[in-house]
């Protein structure tokens, strides 16, 4: 049985990866641990696909921290512009018998898009028959560009300030879906609310109050305005998250009806409009080039009609012949018609003897150049960046190192490992107080008269109690306020303790999606470790 997974497919999942995260309807959290060292510190092991060693990864959680929807990004390999390089046209029809110029046998793997130095996004549309780039494109027009060196470019986006700083590295390019049309591709956000009909009787100097009900976060907000006794516009206040679906209710309390809106969702376009306009003018299924595959001979300049024969409409070409021989040489599109899934061309005349020509057509994505960046440059990877750097935060711990991250989904709460663990931080650590520290140190093991075993992570002073909290992680979780401590690693016995608190998040739970083995980071009250992670599809 003969299987394909398409580059469309990994897409695919990546995208329900993405959105899973920024609608949050599911709990990621990074995950961080280890304190003990490597056999080689500089050389971490490599870590294994086994039960045993995902439960040991479990058993060295240390803290968790959630994953937001501005921690995430899709990613593509980046292509840089470079002067005198040959690029591949965009052409949806590579195969092991038509390679791109780069020697790809499909578009997915073909350098048909490069990132500039002004961080702008293009898609080589045409390569002037394989011949090296010699002009830097910067247009931001909506409209395929053609410039000097014969190379035709469309416009795909600019690359934010943001992304540039979180996302974009040697390796990789941020890229984003930005608007739900043509089709809906839901952000997850409200981007804008349009009054389809505006109802009469409302109050200018009390206008309606704006509920929005979807799915997403409940969080999002909005503000009528009145003009006369009619609505005129609804103004998004606070865009939410997590929606797939949202639509907005009226009321006023009084003797206002009929106001009606529709809700769009996208994201806000961080380079005033360019991505948005590029995607909102895509052309759904257009022709974009024109093939010759043999010229025939014969034909007669003038007096031969291309055909184009298809399930869209409106495209339109012309061919030139070459004098003396009668071969087609090209076909010029005057207009690339629009819903095009395939087209077949052929070329006729009124009169002469002219045959053997044939060509075949290159059609744009179903909608259009530009329209879905994350589909169109086949993103299967997402990107996610996490900073550490609250450290007022107690769950957060410091002077002590570690050396494992990971990624886990759907952790659950200590006490109810059924219920999700929601919170934006979590500690897998009991915090027992007492009246001095002078016992404790970082990494001592500590035991208790109920046969629990222990490993000491961080400790504070509390100035609110003027007493000590000594944060110590699990290897065997038993123990109670009532429990006496021994301080295995000193030799130390009879530690009375003050109280216990039981940690947040059970570390058993969820589902643990990545790991990562790295050289050992200590950290401290003066630095912020940012975490970054890919995971590919």
């Amino acid at each position: 049985m003969a299987i394909l997974l398409t580059k469309a497919g990994r897409v695919e999942l990546a995208r329900a990866f993405f959105a899973d995260i920024q609608n949050a309807h599911s709990y990621f959290n990074f995950a961080l641990g280890k304190t003990t060292a490597w056999p080689d510190e500089e050389t971490p092991e490599n870590p294994l696909e086994s039960l045993r060693y995902i439960n040991d990864f479990r058993n060295n959680i240390i803290l968790t921290q959630s994953i937001t929807s501005t921690e995430i990004c899709h990613l593509i390999p980046r292509i840089d512009w470079e002067l005198g390089l040959i690029f591949d046209s965009y052409d949806d029809n590579y195969s092991p018998t038509n390679l791109s110029a780069s020697g790809a046998s499909n578009l997915s793997d073909a350098r048909f898009y490069v990132i500039t130095d002004e961080f702008k996004v293009y898609k080589c549309i045409d390569n002037n028959t394989n011949a090296p780039s010699t002009v830097k494109p910067t247009s931001t027009s909506t409209n395929v560009v053609i410039l000097a060196d014969g190379y035709t470019w469309k416009f795909m986006f600019q690359v934010s300030a943001s992304d540039q700083t979180k996302f974009l590295d040697a390796s990789h390019i941020p890229v984003r879906k930005l608007t739900t049309t043509p089709y809906g591709d839901v952000n997850g956000e409200i981007d804008s609310i349009n009054v389809i009909d505006g109802g009469s009787g409302y109050d200018s100097l009390d206008p309606p109050t704006v509920t929005i009900l979807g799915d997403g976060d409940g969080l999002a907000t909005a503000v009528a305005t009145v003009v006369g006794d009619a609505v005129t516009a609804i103004t998004p206040v606070n865009r939410g998250s997590g929606y797939t679906f949202a639509f907005v209710s009226l009321s006023d309390g009084g003797i206002g009806t009929g106001a009606k809106a529709d809700v769009l969702l996208g994201d806000t376009d961080p380079n005033p409009g360019l991505q948005s306009a590029v995607e909102n003018s895509a052309i759904p299924g257009s022709l974009d080039q024109i093939r010759i595959l043999s010229g025939g001979q014969d034909y007669t300049p003038g007096d031969v009609t291309v055909t184009i024969t298809g399930d869209g409409s409106g495209a339109e070409a012309t061919a030139n012949i070459a004098a003396g021989t009668g071969t087609i040489t090209s076909v010029n599109i005057t207009s690339g018609g629009t819903g095009y899934t395939f087209a077949d061309i052929t070329f006729t005349q009124t009169s002469g003897i002219g045959s053997g020509a044939s060509a075949r057509s290159i059609i744009s994505p179903i909608y259009g150049h530009g329209s879905n960046p994350v589909k169109e440059l086949f993103s299967t990877t997402v990107g996610i960046t996490v900073s550490f750097e609250d450290n007022t935060n107690q769950d957060l711990f410091l002077n002590n190192d570690f050396r494992q991250i990971g990624l886990v989904k759907n952790i659950g709460k200590y006490a109810d490992p059924a219920t999700m663990y929601t919170q934006k931080t979590g500690s897998s650590l009991f915090v027992v107080d007492v009246d001095s520290a002078e016992n404790y140190a970082v990494d001592n093991i500590i035991l208790t008269d109920d046969q629990g075993k222990f490993r000491v992570i961080q400790i504070r002073y509390d100035d609110t109690t003027s007493t000590y909290k000594v944060h110590l992680q699990p290897i065997i979780p038993l123990i109670s306020g009532s429990s006496t401590l021994i301080n295995d690693t000193q030799n130390i016995t009879e530690l009375s303790i003050n109280s216990v608190v039981e940690p947040e998040i059970k570390t058993s739970s969820g589902i643990v999606l990545y790991i990562e083995n790295r050289p050992s980071i200590t950290r401290s009250a003066d630095q912020v470790e940012t975490i970054k992670a890919l995971v590919n599809f």
